[in-house]
């Protein structure tokens, strides 16, 4: 096969990179940058149970009543073909129940960082992305707050990669990073992965892993954790600017984490 030369590969992956953004959205960004002057909104709202945990040793084990309903706003803007700006503010409402009975409505965590292109080829593509997490709160006092009450910062690297399925257009995003949590719980390891297929031009099915690792932690307030979510979604597109999400997700294994199951809906709008 005859190799392509450098500037034949940029422009190559350039434009199926182009092509692929719809189906490119993740968890912040997904691996494939906005173009220059353009970007996206997505707008998302999850609510979530649990009656549920995972103990130390990662079997189910009856919880507090739990539930959450957050609403977040990813803006995602191309500064340059290989640089995106990153803001993700939240908002949500939590509620547990038993002894320790606590509720919490406000501000959650707001992100703000960027994205970059390192390297690109043919259709694959390698990043990098940082961000820095703002809490919107500072009241430790609330136990659903605590451990969230301080800034954070996460760095991760990114690969995507856009292939046919049969006739589908299709691509496989993967992300591995690190999240130092600042004191309190321990700091984390982290990798997603997502996988997306096109069977109509209008469709767009996605399926997600969300995994969580931390470090070691001798503290009983925070001890060490472990979470792996599963996430199903569809996305339709009404036009080239307006798409809509509906999805499913669970808590498939864990250790000191609850056990939650929820669903998601979610309003796309590029720009």
């Amino acid at each position: 096969m005859k190799l392509l030369t450098l500037t034949q590969r940029v422009r190559a992956g350039g434009a199926c990179a182009a092509a692929l953004l719809a189906l490119s959205t993740q968890a912040l960004a997904g691996a494939f940058n906005q173009q220059a002057g353009h970007g996206q909104v997505i707008v998302t709202s999850n609510f979530s149970t649990a009656d549920e945990g995972f103990d130390a040793v990662g079997k189910f084990s009856p919880a507090s009543n739990f539930r959450k309903f957050e609403t977040t706003a990813l803006v995602e803007y191309g500064f340059t073909d290989w640089l995106t700006a990153i803001v993700k503010p939240s908002v949500l409402s939590v509620h547990t129940g038993g002894v320790a009975s606590a509720d919490y409505t406000g501000l959650g965590m707001t992100e703000i960082g960027a994205q970059a292109r390192l390297l690109q080829f043919d259709t694959s593509v390698f990043g990098i992305q940082a961000t820095l997490r703002i809490p919107g709160s500072s009241n430790s006092a609330n136990p659903l707050l605590a451990g969230s009450t301080r800034p954070e910062e996460d760095v991760r690297l990114l690969y995507g990669h856009g292939f046919k399925l049969g006739g589908w257009d299709s691509f496989v995003d993967v992300q591995v990073g690190y999240r130092w949590r600042n004191g309190g719980p321990p700091d984390e390891f982290r990798w997603d992965a997502t996988f997306g297929v096109r069977p109509v031009a209008q469709w767009l099915l996605m399926l997600q892993s969300f995994n969580t690792v931390s470090q070691p932690s001798n503290s009983v307030v925070f001890p060490r954790n472990s979470l792996h979510k599963l996430q199903a979604s569809a996305v339709y597109d009404f036009d080239k600017a307006w798409s809509g999400q509906l999805g499913i997700f669970a808590a498939v294994a864990g250790q000191n984490a609850l056990r939650e199951r929820g669903v998601l809906a979610a309003v796309w709008r590029r720009f």
